[in-house]
């Protein structure tokens, strides 16, 4: 759906390039909630996003991990 690939689109956006310490220090929920983009999303797909921004950060904790 369009919608979804807009979501991913935001998300990509919003995390590339950045280093891990950057990803983890990143308020994308703070972000997303100025945005009012709950407001137009339904609980599924306000979850898919919650999950893909809790994937980059597990991901990127791990990555901090390996490094140490």
């Amino acid at each position: 759906a369009h919608i979804v690939r807009g979501l991913v689109a935001l998300v990509v956006a919003l995390y590339s390039g950045r280093r891990a310490e950057e990803a983890l220090d990143l308020d994308a929920a703070g972000l997303f909630s100025r945005l009012g983009l709950s407001e137009h999303l339904t609980p599924q797909r306000s979850n898919g996003v919650r999950s893909m921004v809790e994937r980059i950060r597990s991901d990127a904790r791990r990555a901090l991990a390996a490094q140490a």
